[in-house]
């Protein structure tokens, strides 16, 4: 039996989710090589400075693990919810 597809919204919110994650992942990578870069660039006289730029270029990517982990998960959840309706459904209407 071919049932309805239910939450249309749902599976589009599912699907931004997962793409914002990897947005989120490859913008922290870009982020750490263009930090680093900066830091590299900058002379022995801005050692604070550049000791904040290399510290912060290297939490950032860490950072977009965490949400890209975060977001990516709960566009799975809503994935995984939608799925096991769509189940239920048609195993109630058999």
């Amino acid at each position: 039996m071919n049932a309805t597809r239910k939450y249309p919204l749902l599976r589009v919110i599912a699907t931004v989710l997962k793409v914002v994650a990897w947005v989120i992942l490859i913008a922290g990578i870009i982020g750490l090589v263009a930090g680093l870069g900066a830091a590299g660039g900058m002379t022995a006289e801005m050692g604070v400075l550049k000791g904040i730029f290399t510290a912060g270029s290297w939490a950032l990517p860490v950072l977009a693990i965490i949400w890209f982990v975060q977001l990516y998960a709960f566009g799975s959840i809503i994935a995984l919810l939608i799925d096991i309706e769509e189940n239920t459904r048609r195993m109630a209407s058999e």
